[in-house]
């Protein structure tokens, strides 16, 4: 994570004369591939951002594709709202940084909200509350196969985890309908998994945008590069699927591909790193590593709340949100395994 401030200039609009700042490789042609974000504009013309490296670069203007942010030179690029100053911050990313084995990763509601599962890059898993311990992922696992993800099965009795590499492992009730190939999780790592609304497949998103789907969760549409990266994907009541983007809240309804809200320009103090549906799927609660919430869609006007003035991003960054089923609620999980309740969401005793 990296924390950025700049000056943007007096009398600057976001949107309309200031977009933002960019991420990109620096050995590259006019720039390569980026990762653009905006975020707001204080008074006096500055602005503040906490920014997580992305593992995979979005497409750039001219339309190229985008590529898994691999050891090299990067630089964070900012213009003022005239347009005569570019500030340039060289960046080396020198390694992709294994998680933490014990970091918190994931965190899944039981179906009437009363209680959680915690889950933690090395693939264990602790129940809270009403939820009930369906076993851990076996210790021993590499840096690749690192979990990012969780997702239960809907009669509450099992759950999925899934990998940075795309595999997924199943407990309890959960089957086990496929992973991705190594070819597929070699162009971008897999970000996050959500079960179709039977229990009988499953959707696994990766940060290319690439939606891939496994026993009876069908095929129903992708954003592809051009927003990337990807932060979550979550599972519509009724049926199908809701995708967003890290770094702008871009937050796609499937099936149909119509936009939420959030896309290019949306300002944002933190990149995204998570979200949970809306009851009626139309909408979402999306965190940020810095504990804020934003709303989408039908949300708008259920915010319960966030965690910024509390939490310390620079060290236990939030890494998830989960909703009640009522929608009524949230859950922030963060780094550490420390779990916040908001609205009408309670905190658990372990299980």
């Amino acid at each position: 994570m990296v924390t950025l401030v700049g000056g943007a200039g007096h009398g600057c609009n976001l949107d309309h004369n200031w977009f933002g700042f960019s991420f990109v490789k620096a050995d590259e042609a006019s720039g390569g591939p980026a990762v653009q974000m905006a975020a707001p504009l204080y008074g006096n013309g500055t602005w503040s951002a906490s920014f997580l490296v992305p593992a995979y670069l979005g497409s750039d203007h001219a339309g190229r594709p985008g590529l898994p942010a691999e050891p090299g030179r990067y630089e964070f690029k900012a213009p003022d709202c005239t347009g005569g100053k570019v500030g340039v911050v060289p960046f080396r990313v020198t390694a992709a940084a294994p998680e933490v084995a014990s970091a918190y990763v994931a965190i899944a509601t039981t179906t009437d909200g009363g209680g959680y599962w915690l889950a933690q890059a090395d693939g264990v898993v602790t129940a809270y509350g009403d939820a009930r311990s369906y076993g851990s992922r076996a210790p021993g696992a590499s840096a690749r196969s690192a979990i990012v993800g969780m997702a239960r099965v809907s009669d509450g009795h099992g759950y999925w985890l899934l990998s940075r590499n795309g595999h997924v492992y199943h407990f309890g009730d959960a089957v086990g309908y496929g992973s991705l190939s190594p070819a597929v999780a070699s162009q971008a790592p897999a970000v996050g998994i959500a079960e179709s609304p039977d229990g009988k497949g499953y959707w696994i998103l990766t940060a290319d945008g690439h939606v891939y789907h496994f026993g009876d969760a069908q095929a129903l549409g992708q954003p592809g590069p051009s927003m990337a990266p990807y932060a979550a994907i979550m599972t519509r009541n009724g049926g199908g699927y809701i995708v967003t983007a890290s770094s702008n809240a871009a937050t796609y309804l499937y099936p149909g591909g119509s936009i939420a809200g959030g896309g290019a320009g949306t300002a944002l103090s933190a990149s995204l790193v998570g979200g949970a549906a809306s009851p009626s799927g139309n909408g979402a609660w999306e965190a940020g590593i810095d504990g804020g919430v934003i709303t989408i869609g039908d949300t708008i006007n259920s915010f319960y709340g966030a965690v910024t003035a509390t939490i310390d991003a620079s060290t236990d960054p939030v890494v998830a949100i989960s909703a009640r089923p009522d929608g009524k609620g949230y859950w922030l999980l963060d780094r550490s395994g420390h779990v916040y309740a908001l609205g009408s969401a309670q905190i658990y005793s372990k299980a």
